[in-house]
């Protein structure tokens, strides 16, 4: 069986409890997979970070610990045709964290094979990382568009997977990873806004959120459709987590139960289709 998580803004801590859940319950993955929050907590469980250990880090996480603005060197950029317009963070200190927590510094190093998956901007396509320092994969898989700046890896400039590729089953399948897995389980985490109409000062901003939401959900629509048609066995998980933000990081323990309840109670009932309902 390969677990995929999915994008999901701060989606960290309901991963960290879905994990924790299927873990206790006596299930153990033979590959992982994820993108954006779902990538890092997959980096986490694929280098063996127990659960309960890995939603003690999460919770213990606050915005100063990873909040290191580049105003300077945004400016800078901007007239020297530099990169780091492209997000408000260096990322340097989410990097230190990272390199903190990860038992391991390479992909070949993990107990269980790990895809993660990037938005590619130097060659406008999607990047599956599954070999090399894992450190800057994980950090490039969360460069959420406009917090973080893009990040370069072996000479390409990346940013979130979730841009793209919200829930990498379909990667994960056609990867050499995916060779004998007879199963795929998908943690997805909604889009939180859900349908709203964009409207108020920053419709732009909140239309443009929308639109890329539909096609991510179009995206992984069409990617369940391609796995059962050649006969792959995907079950799909749904949370819907509190609030979680940068700001309101105070709900993290209410998502990860959340997060936990949600696989306890997949695993007590018979498997439903996912319709695509956020």
């Amino acid at each position: 069986m390969g677990v995929v998580l999915s994008a999901g803004y701060f989606g960290f801590y309901g991963h960290a409890g879905f994990v924790e859940g299927l873990l206790s319950s006596g299930v153990t993955p033979r590959a992982w997979a994820g993108t954006s929050a779902g990538g890092m907590v997959a980096a986490f469980a694929a280098a063996g970070l127990p659960p309960s250990r890995m939603a003690e880090l999460i919770l213990a996480q606050r915005r100063e610990h990873f909040w290191d603005p580049d105003w300077l060197g945004i400016a800078v950029d901007a007239f020297k045709q530099g990169h780091r317009p492209s997000g408000l963070l260096k990322g340097e200190r989410f990097v230190e964290l990272l390199g903190q927590f990860l038992p391991v510094r390479d992909f070949e190093a993990l107990v269980t094979p790990l895809l993660l998956v990037a938005t590619n901007l130097s060659t406008q396509a999607p990047q599956v990382m599954t070999s090399g320092d894992l450190a800057s994969a994980v950090h490039a898989t969360c460069a959420y568009p406009g917090l973080f700046q893009a990040v370069r890896r072996e000479g390409q400039l990346l940013w979130d997977g979730g841009i793209v590729d919200k829930a990498p089953a379909l990667a994960l399948a056609e990867s050499p990873l995916g060779r004998e897995l007879d199963v795929l389980v998908v943690h997805f985490l909604p889009s939180r806004d859900g349908a709203k109409e964009p409207t108020g000062a920053f419709a732009y901003a909140s239309g443009m959120a929308n639109g890329f939401a539909a096609i991510r959900k179009e995206h992984f629509r069409l990617q369940l459709a391609l796995l059962e048609a050649r006969g792959v066995e995907v079950h799909v998980v749904t949370s819907r987590l509190p609030p979680v933000s940068p700001k309101e990081m105070q709900r993290g323990p209410e998502a990860v139960a959340a997060g936990r309840a949600s696989v306890l109670a997949a695993l007590e009932r018979a498997p439903e289709r996912w319709t695509g309902e956020d």
